[in-house]
This record gives structure tokens, sequence and C-alpha cells, in this order.
């Protein structure tokens, strides 16, 4: 298993949609909805580099903050001819999208990892041999979480040195940060 680094891959000019989704940028709504999907994009072309003989995916999006991520990450996907089957998560997996995803590589979206808990319980929820095709991808990751997941195939736009929960706040401060759902669909 392996860890891939999309901000490593991208040219100089491509670079602003990385600052863009920052907590520090203060961006919000569609600058930051664009910013998530271009990078998923970028991504999806990455999935489809890292992964050349896989044709068939799901997505699966985790919601709410990773829906910009992750619809960027299928349109990458199918601009390379890639045949992509899109679901949307709430908090589980169901039988029925297990189910309906078989044959495919399945990518779990999510716009951030901050401590890793919730996206390491909905893979550990899943069955051993999906487990082992599924990629994780978001868009940043704390560097100090980055070991928690050591042995899972994982892709991020970046890691952070940063770590803070996600709040109904505008400024870093004490450990909390803007969320990223609030921040992309303006209900901070």
């Amino acid at each position: 298993m392996s860890i891939f680094i999309l901000q490593e891959h991208l040219a100089v000019h491509e670079q602003h949609w990385i600052e863009c989704c920052k907590s520090s940028s203060k961006q919000v709504g569609f600058r930051l909805r664009q910013a998530h999907y271009a990078l998923g994009v970028h991504m999806g072309k990455a999935i489809h580099i890292v992964n050349p003989i896989q044709s068939k995916f799901a997505v699966w999006i985790l919601m709410r903050a990773g829906l910009p991520f992750g619809l960027g990450i299928s349109d990458g996907l199918e601009k390379k001819g890639c045949d992509v089957a899109v679901y949307f998560i709430a908090e589980q997996i169901d039988s029925d999208t297990i189910t309906s995803s078989s044959g495919r590589t399945i990518i779990l979206a999510d716009a951030v990892i901050n401590s890793g808990k919730s996206i390491e319980h909905i893979y550990k929820g899943l069955p051993e041999n999906i487990q082992k095709s599924t990629i994780i991808a978001t868009t940043v990751i704390p560097s100090n979480v980055v070991s928690r997941f050591e042995n899972f195939n994982l892709m991020t736009v970046r890691v952070s040195p940063n770590q803070y929960q996600g709040a109904k706040v505008t400024t870093i401060q004490n450990g909390k940060g803007p969320d990223t759902g609030d921040r992309l669909f303006g209900t901070l």
C-alpha cells in the first residue's frame, strides 16, 4: 500500500487551486467549490495513470464536503475514457452500494481527513476483498495522521503540518478551524 501526493505532480500554474483550498485563504462558496472540483479532476486523471489497467470505477462520495472533489474525480476519470459510477455516502456503506460496485475499483472520496477516524471506520466496515482495491482520496491529510493510513491506498492532494477540528468558526484558533463543508456551501 502507498501514499500518492498530487501536489508533487501539479504544474506551477495549477498550484493556485491548493492555495485556494487552505482555510487560511478564507475562500468560500463558488471559488472554493471550483478549486475542490479542479483538484478532483486532476486527481481522477492521476488515479487513471496510477491504475492504467483499470477502466471501471465506483466513486463513493462522502457527503457533503466531498461532493465537489468527488465529482471532479469522476469527471477526470471519464475524461480518460473510464466507466464511472457515482454514489453519495452519508455515514455508512449499504449492501446495495457494495453489490452494485462489484467489479469496479472503489474510490472513497472525502474533502478532508482530519483525525482519520471517520474514513477508517467506513473502510474497515467493507469486506476484506473490497478493502484491498479501494482507494481513499482526499484534498488534505495532516502529517501526523498519515502513518494511520500506511496500510491503505491513499491519494491526497497535499499533506499538511496543521491539524484542527472543523467547527462553525471563521478563523483558526484553539485547535479549531472553519469546517470545510460549511466553507464549501456557505453555511458558516
